[in-house]
């Protein structure tokens, strides 16, 4: 089946709905930070004011990300300051063209760079942008500047407080959703394999949530130490859930193999897990105590443990399942040994070992190193200050009414990416008429004045926060409607304001798309090395574990679990990287369909080398298994020139892995774990050959070059 390509693909990505992003509890906080600053305006009759101080909320509300109490505070305050700041400079400079157009490309490259930091600091940088673009447009004098920029802070410092309001009542509470998210994906992910469904499917969903878990316990607790017993608790629930979906893994291979009884067991095992796994979720989202619960449900466990052992080939299946049983145990204790006042740490199996080398990057070290034309983010600063730059010099030269929407549109829409910036370009467009429209037909209806304006802002207020990540059309459609209702307590009228947002954005809109078009940055052209960086991945966390089983004492969980981290991050970008390029035009995107075959292929390899990392860490007693070492060389040897071809092209020639894992099949017996596990892995590597290879894996040395782009 082809893959969703280039138009349709922008297509689907304009008439996507995600649920799963809609926040509506944050959407009404937000709003009522907004709302009641309006409210102290006209009731101190200081319009102004309460203008001012609900904009600076409003931004404010932006960064509002749901991240970690401590993270959310550090994030709101320094855009709440990146505000003042850029509100203060505005104002100055605003009266004078040349230098709001220098300090709006100054401004958005800036803004642009900052993608590489990550989610909240991009954020924080348009934020910044908006803030001088918004202020610009009104100068004034240092009196004005200061008066304006203290009480934007003011309204950023009263949604900051509103954002806190519940830290001393629930502490911990993004944390503990993050990780009961993060189990009730486990139990989920359990179910389906259990049902028989594929891992190039469900894993990736799994990881999802498991990697945004841990991100935002990086960001309360710091990657080295934890500096609370609950995140201590917190990173033990991470590291079982990290260990334990490579049982289930392993578990599945092994079920098919197993008697009619024994496999029955293992189904009801696997049912009883996921039941455990969501009674943990249920416990750190504040519902029953779960350890009673969890206790009966690994009495099943050690009864399906018995079941299986007691055919004669099912003790690796039960090894295994006692092994799950042990992490159910070990999440147990961490999940309620800080919530009912206990120690945490006497609870915990073990401690969590963290290094410095495990430590955040350097922020200043990160945007060096993307000081480069090949960066990324470097063109997207570039084009995002360019364009700006440009927008804010065409609405001041053309004197266009409220202009600062022109440059607002491109700080919208213009994204790193191709299909982003196209299809939030067609949202941008629907969704400003929609938007107008809608505002039209209402300002028909009520024709409103002050108390139905302050209700209309909390009204789409509450839908821009609630919809901004799960519909950018219906985000857009808020935005124009809020934005009408909240100019008119200005004195501008609500069909003005239409009429001015749809010409604005229209010209916004084509400049941004414009500005692409002029200076691209295709992601098929790097597709390929993202590729070659997760073969590399693979290759070291395979390296790693059949090492510890040709020798023994070279066992390192610790170099395991990182090594398998790093494959899972490689694999999030090059996943990332193929989804990007599908939406670009043919010419760039490259072959797809192909891209999407070799990150299947390493899925297999993936699986089948957790598999063997389960059995490594359930064995009592780890015996050195040399006749694999032939295997494990060439299958690095492998893997490092798939990685080369896949990178830089070139002739590829594999080594002959049938007959060694033949050889090794003699050694160990055909009905070995390793032997069974390890065929797939060669199976894998093969099908890599073929996909990278223009003749198929028949030919002993094919030129590669061109095959991929």
């Amino acid at each position: 089946m082809a893959a969703d390509v280039g138009e349709r693909r922008i297509w689907r990505l304009a008439v996507t709905f995600d649920r799963s992003e809609l926040q509506l509890v944050r959407g009404v906080r937000n709003a009522v930070g907004v709302v009641a600053l309006l409210i102290v305006g006209i009731l101190t009759d200081n319009i102004k004011a309460g203008v001012l101080m609900a904009g600076g909320a409003l931004l404010i509300g932006f960064v509002d990300l749901g991240a970690s109490y401590a993270s959310r505070a550090r994030v709101m305050l320094i855009g709440t300051a990146l505000v003042g700041v850029s509100t203060l400079i505005g104002t100055l400079a605003g009266g004078i063209d040349w230098l709001t157009v220098v300090l709006m490309g100054i401004w958005g490259f800036a803004a642009g760079l900052s993608v590489c930091l990550g989610m909240a600091p991009a954020f924080l940088g348009v934020l910044a942008a908006l803030g001088l673009l918004l202020s610009a447009y009104f100068p004034g004098d240092l009196s004005e500047g200061l008066e304006r920029a203290g009480l934007t802070v003011l309204g950023g410092l009263v949604q900051t407080a509103l954002a806190l309001a519940i830290w001393p009542l629930r502490p911990f509470r993004p944390e503990r959703i993050a990780v009961a998210n993060a189990y009730r994906a486990m139990a989920v992910f359990v179910n389906a394999m259990a049902a028989g469904a594929s891992t190039d499917t469900q894993l990736p969903k799994l990881q999802s949530v498991l990697t945004k878990a841990r991100a935002l316990l990086d960001d309360s607790e710091g990657r080295s130490v934890s500096t609370t017993p609950a995140g201590e608790a917190f990173r033990t629930m991470m590291l079982e859930a990290d260990r334990a979906y490579p049982e289930v893994i392993a578990l599945i291979h092994v079920h098919p193999q197993l008697p009619a009884p024994a496999g029955a067991a293992l189904g009801d095992a696997l049912a009883a897990t996921s039941e455990a796994l969501r009674a943990i979720a249920g416990e750190l989202t504040g519902g029953p105590a779960c350890d009673e619960l969890v206790e009966q449900l690994r009495d099943r466990m050690r009864s399906a443990t018995r079941t299986i052992e007691s055919t004669g080939d099912g003790h690796r299946a039960g090894a295994r399942l006692e092994a799950l049983r042990a992490q159910l145990r070990a999440a147990v204790d961490a999940a309620t040994g800080w919530t009912r006042g206990r120690e945490t740490g006497s609870r915990l199996r073990r401690a969590i070992p963290r290094r410095r080398a495990l430590g955040a990057h350097n922020a200043l070290s990160v945007l060096h190193a993307n000081l480069s034309l090949q960066s990324t983010a470097f063109r997207h600063g570039v084009r995002l200050g360019a364009t700006l730059a440009v927008a804010t010099a065409l609405y001041r030269l053309l004197d266009l009414p409220r202009g600062y929407w022109v440059p607002l549109t491109v700080a919208f829409v213009l994204k790193p990416d191709f299909g982003a910036t196209f299809s939030r370009g067609l949202q941008r467009y629907a969704g400003t008429v929609i938007g107008a429209v809608l505002a039209s037909a209402i300002t028909a209806v009520l024709d409103p004045g002050h108390w139905t304006l302050v209700v209309l802002v909390g009204i789409f207020t509450a839908g821009i926060y609630t919809l901004a990540l799960a519909n950018y059309l219906l985000f857009t459609t808020s935005v124009t409607a809020l934005i009408v209702f909240f100019v008119a307590f200005d004195g501008v009228s609500e069909w003005t304001a239409v009429t001015d947002r749809l010409l604005d954005t229209i010209i916004g809109g084509a400049l941004t798309l414009a500005a692409y078009w002029l200076w691209p940055t295709w992601e098929g052209a790097r597709v390929s090395g993202r590729l070659a960086d997760l073969i590399d991945a693979h290759r070291r966390y395979a390296a790693a574990v059949l090492s510890a089983f040709i020798d023994p004492a070279r066992y390192d969980a610790d170099a395991l679990h990182d090594a398998r981290l790093d494959g899972r991050r490689a694999r999030t970008e090059a996943e990332a990287s193929v989804q990007m390029a599908q939406a670009e035009p043919q010419k760039h995107r490259g072959d797809i369909d192909t891209d999407l075959d070799v990150l299947a292929s390493l899925r297999r390899l993936a699986d089948s080398t957790l598999a063997l990392e389960a059995i490594l860490e359930d064995a009592p007693a780890r015996t050195a298994r040399p006749a694999l070492r032939p295997l494990a060389h060439d299958l690095d040897d492998a893997l490092a020139d798939l990685a080369a071809v896949e990178r830089d092209g070139g002739a590829l020639r594999l080594p002959a892995l049938r007959g060694e894992h033949d050889a090794l099949a003699r050694a160990e017996g055909a009905d070995s774990p390793v032997t069974q596990e390890t065929d797939l892995m060669v199976n894998a590597v093969d099908t890599l050959g073929h996909l990278l290879m223009r003749d198929g894996p028949s030919a002993p040395a094919v030129p590669t070059v061109g095959v991929r782009s």
